[in-house]
């Protein structure tokens, strides 16, 4: 080892060089270290193909941990799992945290001169908490739909009985635990009591603060963008998603209008330091955006795509982490993308996954992964997750890049598990009403400048 004097915003320190690293790498290889949540395995495995040295930590610790929680990447040539990310840190160039969580060790990381593509402190707090970011968008000057904020269930019951005519539906939204209970809808107070009382909350639902929003027209909307301060990379992602089916996806150099959004929250990604992914959804009615919530992480599953599908990904990642700012290289004639989601009921149980489409991750149509591990020669669904696959193309049209992925999807051999064919015509009328009726200077549509 060698030490070097660093300035950081801590002040100067001392800090360890392992020269020995790039001898051992060489110069274009690289050290990577990826904190993940069980979602992220894809990435990992575009790091792997494109050359350099990763390390992969699984961020689910417990008192009295489970092998189903640990072991996914298992048997992956590349992929080097550890239990203790701190055990690598001198060995890594680059730092990816691919979820919203450790934003202060990011932070910190990048004091000590550590590239990190990953999050920060204020735009995880927008995630996690519904409320602050319903809030905090108000302030910024965001669009959002209109809304109040409750506590408790006996205040949800009043609010929600006031206004229920049967017809109008509301979204309920509760900060940070997912886990427990995603975002709902619903048209009465039963249908809240029942939703509720499924998420087993206990003693604390009379202290949890409620999000209600009335539901907006229009049609649902995203955007994936490589953010950094330097600004937005372009293309940008636009994306259709319906939970727990698919989304398609379009490559395009007119951010349109989220420019104003991305404009909005630049501020914060300056002050922040923010080098990541920052996604965002909300409705589009043809005149207006609003906001439901940014997305500063990987976007799940819709991500799938972008390893296979941006062809310097790996440099892309590590110019938005060290401000060596590299454009995203995509496939022009093939802008298109379509993700289909294969599911299960049956998470609890181990089962393989065949099918002819799995293999390198980087520039083709295959099967996306989450819990996966590869034993005695096979591909096996680690329990503990809803998604089993994702069957990802693309294509020169929307049409085509879901034909596509339907080949794929049809193809995936796993007992207990299906993927939802009414999607396909469901997202192409969503298509065609953004494209027809609520045209107003969007259009979902590949654009290269």
């Amino acid at each position: 080892m060698r030490y070097v004097i660093k300035k950081t915003k801590l002040g100067k320190v001392l800090v360890e060089q392992d020269v020995r690293k790039k001898e051992r790498r060489g110069d274009s290889q690289l050290g990577i270290l990826v904190i993940d949540t069980n979602l992220a395995i894809d990435h990992v495995l575009r790091f792997v193909e494109d050359g350099h040295e990763v390390y992969y930590y699984l961020a689910n610790l417990s008192a009295f941990p489970k092998l189903e929680d640990q072991v996914s990447g298992d048997g992956f040539s590349g992929v080097n799992k550890v239990e203790d990310y701190g055990a690598v840190l001198d060995r890594v160039d680059l730092v990816v945290i691919t979820d919203s969580c450790f934003p202060d060790l990011a932070v910190k990381l990048k004091d000590m001169g550590k590239p990190v593509f990953g999050p920060t402190p204020e735009l995880v707090k927008m995630e996690n908490d519904r409320v602050y970011a319903w809030r905090r968008a108000r302030e910024l000057g965001v669009g959002v739909p209109d809304g109040e904020v409750v506590r408790g269930l006996s205040e949800l019951r009043k609010w929600l009985k006031y206004r229920e005519d049967g017809e109008k539906r509301w979204w309920v939204k509760i900060s940070k635990f997912r886990g427990s209970i995603e975002t709902f809808s619903v048209t009465s107070v039963v249908e809240a009591e029942v939703l509720l009382s499924e998420a087993k909350f206990g003693p604390y639902v009379e202290e949890l603060e409620f999000l209600v929003q009335e539901e907006c027209s229009g049609v649902e909307i995203g955007c994936d963008a490589f953010v950094c301060p330097e600004g937005v990379l372009k293309p940008v992602s636009y994306t259709i998603e319906e939970k727990g089916r698919g989304n398609v996806a379009v490559f395009t150099e007119d951010v349109g209008f989220l420019r104003e959004f991305y404009d909005k929250v630049m501020d914060v990604v300056k002050r922040e330091d923010y080098r990541c992914y920052l996604c965002v959804e909300g409705f589009w009615d043809g005149s207006q955006f609003r906001m439901l919530e940014p997305t500063p992480r990987f976007p799940f599953p819709v991500s799938s795509l972008y390893p296979r599908f941006v062809k310097n990904y790996t440099e892309v990642i590590y110019g938005v982490a060290t401000g060596k700012v590299v454009q995203p290289e995509v496939d022009w004639d093939n802008p298109y993308m379509a993700e289909l989601t294969v599911s299960t009921d049956m998470v609890d149980m181990w089962r393989t996954i065949k099918s002819e489409w799995i293999g390198e991750i980087k520039d083709r149509d295959g099967v996306g992964f989450r819990r996966v591990v590869r034993k005695f020669d096979q591909y096996w669904f680690v329990p503990g997750d809803v998604v089993v696959a994702t069957a990802n193309a693309r294509g020169k049209t929307v049409e085509e890049s879901l034909e596509r992925a339907k080949k794929v999807a049809e193809s995936i051999e796993c007992i207990f598990s299906q993927w939802d064919g009414g999607f396909v015509e469901s997202v192409l009328e969503k298509v065609r009403k953004l494209s027809e009726e609520l045209r107003g200077g969007f259009e979902f549509e590949a654009r290269k400048s």
